[in-house]
């Protein structure tokens, strides 16, 4: 969604060395759409429970930290704060990751540093870090912006050029009058947008296609969403249509069938299609709905699987505050324990009987999300309504007059 003028300018994260992928997951039975084929798996034998230790993070299931941070990426608490550090598996059967975190939120940045103190100062005592590492991830906890107060002063401006619109808004007049549509667009302040379709079909057009369109209206591409059957069999194809039209980001969105088995297999596609584009300069996302956070087993949510098995390297969140909160998920609680996930939102709003809203005609405090930008890593923001109301353009516009009056 939004950045703030003070959201700090996003940096690659250093990848790790490949390490050893932790046990297998407990798969379940698959539930399977049409764009995702995934192979029922046995579950692994003799999974343990934790012994000891830190013990798993919040909701982690009663096979060892199931779901928890992947041991393929390092130890990282936001932009800014990665270690560089693997994040090894430890003793009780999770990672560094999974047991430092168990505490998220924190309620304060000294508690985090505290908390990052105790659970490294074992982890050395049991071999599982060296006072080496133990010393990176203490600077990286530091740096973080994890507990850290981001108080709404009513006083700061957002920062427009880092706003855009998500096209599905406009969808009902983008196939016939793309020029029309992204001159009105652009003539309300619009400066970037997201089309939303498929590599190769984006309301008629290939990005190729598309791209002298965006230009002449003055409007960046900065990010596109694709299909998730896009990334797994055709990379290059969605490596082209973003060199295209300039897009720096690729998402997907995933279904309300699958189980938390569907959700790990799919962060394990996002994980390789991330490491695969990021050599192309082009970083994927997911965009979620409702039911990643409803489909839960032993308190893990999709949502949690998607986050924690992801590699922040080169996976990240486009997180949709209106379908979170339909949920009753606040976008800053989940700022708060995944901090740095979120380098793109859409910035929509819900109404008191749960319809779509224009940004700032609805319950959602935008404030408090702009304020709390910088712990979530946001980079871009892109408004978006459902179901606008006159049209498209009329209710996109309604909502970047908003933002541009919004003192957060």
């Amino acid at each position: 969604m939004e950045r703030t003028t003070s959201t700090p300018a996003h940096s690659p994260h250093r990848t790790p060395a490949r390490t050893p992928r932790r046990a297998a997951k407990p798969w379940l039975a698959a539930a399977v759409v049409a764009t995702l084929s995934l192979p029922v798996l046995a579950a692994p034998a003799g999974a343990a429970g934790p012994g000891g230790g830190h013990g798993p993070g919040p909701g982690a299931g009663t096979t060892a930290c199931a779901y928890g941070y992947t041991s393929d990426a390092t130890v990282w608490f936001g932009a800014g704060a990665d270690s560089g550090v693997t994040n090894h598996e430890t003793r009780a059967g999770c990672t560094v990751m999974d047991e430092i975190m168990a505490g998220a939120p924190f309620r304060t940045h000294g508690q985090f540093v505290r908390t990052v103190t105790s659970v490294t100062k074992d982890l050395v005592r049991e071999r599982v870090l060296t006072g080496g590492e133990r010393r990176d991830i203490l600077r990286a906890a530091a740096a973080s912006k994890v507990g850290k107060p981001h108080p709404v002063t009513g006083k700061r401006a957002v920062d427009l050029s880092a706003i855009g619109l998500v096209g599905y808004t406009v969808r009902a007049t983008m196939p016939t009058d793309a020029e029309g549509t992204l001159a009105a667009l652009a003539g309300c302040g619009f400066q970037n947008i997201e089309p939303s379709g498929s590599a190769g079909n984006f309301y008629g057009y290939t990005a190729a296609e598309l791209a002298p369109l965006t230009d002449e209206a003055g409007i960046e591409v900065p990010s596109l969403g694709v299909s998730l059957s896009n990334l797994q069999n055709d990379v290059d194809l969605v490596a082209a249509e973003a060199h295209a039209i300039g897009a720096k980001y690729v998402r997907i969105s995933g279904s309300g069938s699958w189980t938390l088995a569907d959700y790990s297999r799919t962060a394990a596609i996002l994980n390789e299609a991330g490491e695969a584009l990021s050599a192309e300069g082009i970083r994927v996302a997911y965009h979620n709905h409702g039911y990643e956070f409803e489909t839960e087993e032993d308190g893990v949510a999709g949502y949690d699987v998607l986050v924690r098995e992801t590699n922040p390297a080169f996976v990240t969140m486009e997180l949709d505050v209106y379908w979170a909160a339909s949920t009753e998920t606040a976008a800053t609680d989940l700022f708060a324990r995944y901090p740095g996930r979120f380098e793109l939102l859409h910035l929509k709003d819900i109404a008191e009987d749960g319809s779509f809203a224009d940004v700032g005609a609805g319950t959602i405090d935008f404030a408090e999300i702009f304020a709390a930008a910088p712990l979530a890593g946001v980079r871009y923001g892109f408004t978006e309504n459902d179901q606008p109301s006159p049209d498209g353009v009329t209710s996109a516009c309604t909502s970047l007059g908003y933002l541009a009056e919004l003192r957060y």
